[in-house]
C-alpha cells in the first residue's frame, strides 16, 4: 500500500492520471519498488536503464540502476518516459503509449507485437478497474498523506 500511496501523491502533484501510473506499475512490477527483471528493468515502473540513462540525464547506466531502487525516482523516471513517448511519436498517442512504455517507439516492427499488444491490453483493463471500483481512492490517499 506504502507504494500505492507514494504513486497517487506524485501523480497528483504532478498533473498525472494516478490511475495509470498505479496500472503500469502494478502491470510492470506488481507495486515491488525493488523488482529487477531479466531484461535489466528496475523498480516501480520497470525502467531501463540500458535505455534511459542518458535521456533520463544520469553520469552511467550503474548511477542510473541505482537510483531507479528508490520508488520516488522510479516513478519520475516512468512519468519521463510516458511524456516523452506522448510528445514525440504519433504512435504513442493515447492509450497506445502503453505499447510504447513498453516495446518503445517501433512497437509496430517488433517480432514480440502481440506481446506488447497484450500488455496494452492489461495495463488499460487494470486502469478501467482501478478507476470503477476505486474512484475515490485518490481524494482518501491525499487527506492520509
Amino acid at each position: 500500500m506504502k507504494n500505492a500511496k507514494e504513486i497517487i501523491k506524485y501523480a497528483v502533484e504532478n498533473g498525472e492520471d494516478p490511475y495509470q501510473l498505479l496500472a503500469i506499475a502494478i502491470t510492470e512490477s506488481g507495486l515491488n519498488e525493488k523488482a529487477f527483471s531479466r531484461t535489466k528493468d528496475s523498480g516501480l515502473m520497470q525502467v531501463n536503464c540500458r535505455w534511459w540513462w542518458k535521456n533520463l540525464k544520469f553520469k552511467n547506466i550503474k548511477k542510473c540502476r541505482a537510483t531507479m531502487m528508490d520508488s520516488r525516482a522510479n516513478i519520475h523516471a516512468g512519468v519521463h518516459i510516458l511524456r516523452y513517448f506522448k510528445k514525440n511519436f504519433k504512435q504513442c498517442k493515447g492509450d497506445k503509449v502503453y505499447r510504447c512504455y513498453n516495446g518503445g517507439q517501433r512497437w509496430r516492427n517488433s517480432k514480440n507485437i502481440d506481446k506488447i499488444i497484450y500488455y496494452s491490453g492489461k495495463v488499460r483493463w487494470r486502469k478501467n478497474i482501478l478507476e470503477k471500483h476505486y474512484s475515490g481512492l485518490v481524494n482518501f490517499t491525499m487527506l492520509l498523506l
